[in-house]
């Protein structure tokens, strides 16, 4: 038994592994969505599929942006090469670049937009919880076998018995996330079922947004990565976070104040929701005839 779980520890339960079960668990269940809801299941797992480009330029954009902070903390020089070769990934490049460009590829080109964006919302916790078990189990050997990386070293060391159980004594913050992404998740599903108008879908990203947000500005405090880089006393990772909520946040007061409304673009489609400054119109509004002018 001992050595089906070092050939498990050491070899398959890796971020790569993990990271592909996260994918498929996404699928499964964007198409047990689709189908309950009476989605084009097709164009959108395409579209999902098709944002993984999204997903993966903007993930390493964010790593390379993230380390030039850590080189201009630590004073070293900076230099193209140095910056894109050494530079790791940043999960939330990967989020809002995949979130951009789904919304761009589904725009005219999905049927019911609200509820596409919904199941997107649902099923990105869901991915980043097994993606977040994979960092804390993946590690890499050199040649020779010896071990040279292990992701899991981030998170504060700690004497507490808790720390103990784990990797070097160091709290398990990836496990943690891992657990708070699965319990978004539940909670998402939940609203997403429970909610039977499809005037209102698409909200679920502007709850999403804020939740993991608040939750990543907090868990930055203990991970203890420095290579992340940042901005003063702030995480790269906490920089965003902070740049996240307060997008949410005007963007929420400007709705709620009428400032920007949603307007249907295709009045065949009044599912569509493109949001627009008050006073500025590209709908014809229709001719009224009076019943009594028989011209």
């Amino acid at each position: 038994m001992d050595t089906i779980w070092n050939f498990l520890w050491n070899h398959v339960l890796t971020y790569s592994v993990m990271a592909a079960v996260g994918i498929l668990a996404v699928f499964g269940v964007s198409l047990l969505l689709c189908i309950r809801r009476e989605q084009n299941w097709v164009r959108q797992l395409f579209f999902m599929i098709a944002s993984l480009v999204g997903l993966i330029v903007g993930a390493k954009l964010f790593g390379i942006l993230s380390y030039a902070t850590y080189l201009a903390r630590e004073g070293a020089e900076i230099t193209f090469r140095n910056v894109v070769m050494n530079s790791g990934i940043v999960f939330y490049g990967g989020l809002l670049g995949y979130l951009l460009t789904f919304w761009l590829l589904s725009w005219k080109r999905l049927k019911k937009r609200r509820l596409g964006r919904d199941i997107v919302a649902v099923t990105i916790p869901l991915f980043h919880g097994f993606a977040r078990i994979g960092c804390y189990l993946g590690r890499a050997y050199d040649a020779n076998g010896v071990l040279i990386w292990q992701p899991c070293c981030y998170g504060i060391k700690s004497d507490s018995a808790f720390c103990a159980h784990f990797w070097d004594g160091r709290l398990p913050v990836q496990l943690i996330e891992s657990a708070f992404n699965f319990l978004l998740f539940a909670v998402l599903l939940i609203l997403f079922l429970r909610e039977t108008k499809e005037e209102r879908r698409g909200w679920l990203v502007r709850l999403y947004l804020p939740a993991y947000a608040i939750f990543r500005f907090v868990i930055e405090f203990f991970r203890d990565d420095a290579v992340r880089g940042g901005f003063g006393p702030f995480s790269f990772s906490q920089v965003v976070s902070i740049l996240i909520l307060l997008g949410v946040l005007v963007f929420e007061i400007l709705r709620r104040t009428g400032v920007i409304k949603p307007l249907p673009v295709d009045p065949e489609d009044p599912d569509v929701e493109v949001y627009r400054l008050v006073g500025r119109r590209n709908v014809e509004e229709p001719i009224v005839f009076d019943e009594d002018d028989n011209e």
